[in-house]
């Protein structure tokens, strides 16, 4: 008995390239970059820790980059750490009048950043509440 059913190469060649093109159309694609983040986070800052700071001048000398020189020996803290001019100033300013400044040490993917302003959040309690 002889195949009548006989294929031509040619639609071999296109059925198969169609469900190519169809896997790969309808296939997931979950091969995106991953886009990593920044793992941010503040610590409170121990400003009898700051021992002095250190103003240095660029190779221009046009600008100043202000530093802290910070040791914390209870927690093996020892390290240069950036300050900006504002934070700076507003450090002076605390200074100047008796007042505590409230710091906070910024970090940065658990490494140390810079040293910035770092405002307690108080909450308010009514009169009548039970102490």
């Amino acid at each position: 008995m002889k195949n009548k059913f006989k294929i031509d190469p040619d639609w071999v060649g296109f059925i198969l390239g169609l469900i190519v093109l169809a896997i790969l159309l309808f296939t997931p694609r979950n091969c995106r970059a991953q886009q990593k983040t920044a793992q941010l986070d503040t610590v409170l800052c121990k400003v009898q820790c700051i021992d002095k700071f250190v103003e240095v001048p660029s190779s221009t000398g046009k600008s100043v980059r202000i530093y802290a020189v910070y040791n914390d020996y209870d927690n093996q803290v020892s390290d240069l750490i950036p300050v900006t001019k504002t934070v700076y100033e507003y450090i002076q300013v605390c200074q100047n009048n008796g007042v505590t400044p409230q710091l906070g040490i910024k970090l940065k993917d658990g490494q140390i950043s810079s040293i910035i302003r770092f405002k307690t959040k108080y909450t308010r309690r009514n009169r009548h509440e039970s102490r």
